[in-house]
């Protein structure tokens, strides 16, 4: 009886253990969202030679809580490197205007070399200016996005593509563009993570950071 009593104890041990590293493997893989897919839409000839040191980063994906968060994960990202990032809302204050001015005054208060501006694709309205180029002729420096100062949000499960674009400060030329797009995602908080990772990591492997 003893040894009936104690080979059911292994086997419900056995049975818990087994459970419980099922468990662990269903919350490691519903944890761990689809890497973005990148497309590169733009690549100057001079990526690859120069080095920015001192970049501002632009966000207007999502509301305002969005776009800080990613800011300021975007220059986490950056920390042990060489490059550093900084988030525009802490040159300009907290709900920052997106302005040709105020990044003008920015870049010039903190000796930017670069700008990376970050939006959802589509979110520049065509005709919501007159004369006004969108899509891939978009130029932060060269026309004004009134737009980007409202809100916009994540849609849960659906596509989310980000377009990146990085600017020189001292020409404000456009030398590298990408559009990251992420088809799964539960949060707006995962959007981020794995959108700084794959922008971040498409910097480096460009050899536009230095890290």
């Amino acid at each position: 009886m003893l040894v009936l009593q104690n080979s059911e104890v292994c086997v419900r041990r056995q049975l818990q253990l087994g459970l419980a590293a099922i468990a662990t493997c269903i919350l490691l893989l519903t944890s761990c969202a689809t890497p973005p897919n990148i497309i590169r839409t733009l690549q100057d000839p001079s990526v690859g030679q120069v080095h920015f040191s001192n970049v501002l980063v632009i966000s207007v994906a999502g509301d305002f809580a969005s776009r800080t968060q990613f800011e300021r994960e975007f220059a986490a990202a950056f920390a042990g490197d060489k490059s550093a990032a900084t988030a525009y809302y802490t040159v300009v204050g907290r709900n920052p205007q997106v302005a040709r001015n105020a990044i003008h005054n920015a870049i010039r208060a903190r000796r930017f070399d670069a700008v990376l501006f970050v939006r959802l694709k589509g979110q520049d309205v065509a005709g919501a200016v007159a004369n006004r180029p969108t899509g891939g002729a978009f130029d932060l420096f060269k026309y004004d996005y009134p737009e980007f100062n409202a809100a916009s949000g994540f849609k849960r499960d659906s596509t989310a593509t980000f377009v990146s674009e990085l600017y020189v400060a001292a020409d404000e030329r456009k030398i590298w563009a990408i559009e990251s797009l992420i088809f799964e995602h539960d949060s707006a908080d995962q959007v981020i993570e794995v959108q700084v990772k794959a922008i971040a990591g498409q910097l480096r492997k460009d050899r536009l950071i230095q890290n």
